[in-house]
């Protein structure tokens, strides 16, 4: 049993050994390596656009009073950080006409 593991352990080894050297070695040719030229940029080949309006402005976040504050301070305190969903209206079935 002890041989097979020193095997395997050879064989990954020279596996990996052999992965190293083939890393190192430049096997395509001697020509220095060249970044491709970049494409054109979309908005370069785009036609020109006429003025765009400005992006819309984020809005502030609703301020909350004082009684919000201390709701949510206590909720956390305790771990009930999730707000349940509000249940929906019942409404009644809708009439069948008799047969």
């Amino acid at each position: 049993m002890l041989k097979k593991v020193l095997w395997i352990a050879l064989a990954c080894a020279v596996l990996l050994a052999a992965l190293a050297i083939s890393r190192s070695i430049n096997v395509t040719s001697d020509e220095p390596k060249t970044a491709p030229a970049p494409a054109p940029a979309a908005e370069d080949v785009a036609a020109p656009v006429v003025e765009q309006a400005p992006p819309p402005q984020p809005t502030a976040p609703p301020v909350q009073t004082p009684e919000d504050v201390q709701v949510q301070e206590d909720a956390a305190a305790v771990g009930l950080t999730t707000i349940e969903p509000e249940p929906a209206p019942e409404t009644p079935p809708a009439e069948t006409p008799p047969q």
